[in-house]
């Protein structure tokens, strides 16, 4: 389940790269202002590492000025999936509701609009395959070190400075089993979801390149970034419907809930 909407700020409004932290505090704002319980409903997910069931990704039309992305309009899509009914309205309605308060800031600025919601039609999966594409970049934790983030050995890294020595990114690390461990992952995220599925899960082919993903997180008195080997592309799974429907729902890799490994089918 997923739906869009058009997000509304002030035209040259500088984006900044770790924009997704700026997002997912859109969304908690959202969950908690969703009802007399939105409250409750946001202590209880995130009081702990529980795993929230969603993804979210964004498109912003962008020009750049010196060392800035600024924003080349006056609105940004934003675009929500889940698994789970009641964290599709939460969010939802807690949008509807910041957009009526009109006193959210995102970006450093206010937001002045929040409209043109689209709820997407479910998405049928018949087929045991299919080819999904990336909507925004996902990551792979070391089956070895979950600190450390994986990427395949030999896949071209896309990056404006190619000269950049990784060893500089200490989240990074190349791995020759990048496709057993991302089969694993895959497999721990069905295993939890649908704990009764027995079935196979098989990366028939993956066709992507690694983007270095610069990502904040904590708050501004304890504030950190970090930089991930991102992998965007077109990634073909093998796997009964449900898994494959779960994936595009939820999404796929580590961290789906900050704004990672959200899907679109492409066949």
């Amino acid at each position: 389940m997923r739906f869009s909407c058009k997000v509304f700020i002030p035209k040259n409004t500088s984006i900044p790269n770790d924009y997704r932290r700026y997002l997912l505090s859109l969304i908690k704002e959202a969950i908690k202002n969703s009802g007399s319980d939105g409250e409750d409903f946001y202590n209880r997910f995130y009081s702990g590492k529980n795993t929230k069931p969603f993804t979210f990704s964004a498109y912003f039309p962008l020009k750049k000025e010196g060392e800035e992305n600024k924003l080349d309009g006056d609105y940004f899509s934003f675009f929500f999936s889940t698994n789970d009914y009641e964290f599709l309205m939460r969010v939802y309605n807690g949008l509807v509701e910041i957009k009526k308060r009109n006193d959210f800031d995102l970006f450093g600025t206010q937001i002045t609009d929040i409209k043109n919601f689209f709820l997407f039609p479910e998405k049928n999966f018949t087929k045991n395959e299919t080819i999904f594409k990336t909507l925004s970049p996902f990551l792979v934790r070391s089956l070895e070190d979950g600190d450390k983030y994986i990427y395949p050995e030999g896949f071209k890294i896309q990056t404006k400075d190619p000269e950049k020595d990784v060893s500089h990114w200490p989240y990074w690390e190349k791995s020759q089993n990048f496709i057993q461990a991302f089969e694993t992952s895959l497999t721990a995220l069905v295993q939890k979801e649908l704990p009764d599925y027995k079935g196979k899960i098989k990366v028939e082919k993956i066709d992507c390149v690694v983007v270095p993903v610069l990502h904040g997180s904590g708050n501004e008195e304890h504030e950190y970034k970090m930089t991930f080997p991102g992998l965007k592309g077109q990634i073909k799974i093998k796997a009964e419907p449900e898994v494959l429907k779960l994936f595009y729902d939820i999404g796929i890799g580590a961290r789906r809930s900050e704004g990672f490994g959200m899907l679109e089918v492409v066949g």
